[in-house]
């Protein structure tokens, strides 16, 4: 077991956001209608 609390060599991040939010995170992603702008040029 490591200062972490976990069997893994790492802090994984799932493990960090359970531990600081106290539940499961998740992501949302959101359209807001733009272009990549690598893609277009600009």
């Amino acid at each position: 077991m490591f200062n972490w609390g976990t069997s893994y060599r790492y802090n994984r991040f799932v493990d960090f956001q359970r531990k600081h939010y106290g539940e499961r995170v998740q992501k949302v992603t959101v359209d807001a209608g733009f272009t990549c702008p690598n893609r277009d040029g600009t």
